[in-house]
């Protein structure tokens, strides 16, 4: 047997095992979803009203009070922020272990080009999209108040 044939076969391995591991999870979540959904049944059956803990993204999504820290350009910033800290430790680690400046350059000034590109798309972002930022309050606002009656000395 040669090296590439334990190569290979390692790696199959591996694979083959990852592959186990995914499917037995996904019938585990499956089977947990399944309780979960069959103790909610026997709830409602009972006359019982399953708890917003049971279900709390639905809760919240029906709350919105998950939505108000929600900014998807946050993603583009954070993102940003790591290329451009990995691209400039890529630059400096390939500059001194290569010997050679351009090497650095080239790699490391490229994840620092797409960090800064990702900042850009942050600020393209929070700039086109309006403040959407909802109320924080948990019941219906209050319907404005009925306008005062005549006054009796006006007629």
């Amino acid at each position: 047997m040669n090296e590439s044939e334990v190569a290979v076969t390692i790696v199959a391995l591996v694979i083959l095992s990852g592959v186990g591991l995914m499917v037995a999870a996904m019938m585990n979540r499956r089977r947990f979803r399944e309780m979960e959904h069959q103790e909610r049944l026997a709830m409602i059956e009972r006359g019982l009203v399953p708890s917003p803990e049971s279900d709390p993204a639905g809760f919240e999504a029906k709350t919105r009070a998950v939505s108000a820290d929600y900014d998807p350009a946050i993603r583009y910033r954070t993102a940003g922020v790591l290329m451009m800290g990995s691209g400039l430790g890529l630059l400096v680690l390939l500059t001194f272990t290569a010997g050679a400046f351009g090497v650095g350059v080239g790699v490391g000034g490229g994840w620092a080009i797409l960090g800064a590109a990702s900042l850009v798309n942050y600020f393209l972002i929070s700039k086109r999209e309006p403040d959407r930022t909802p109320s924080r309050r948990w019941t219906p606002p209050a319907s404005p108040r009925p306008p005062d009656p005549p006054a009796a000395d006006s007629l």
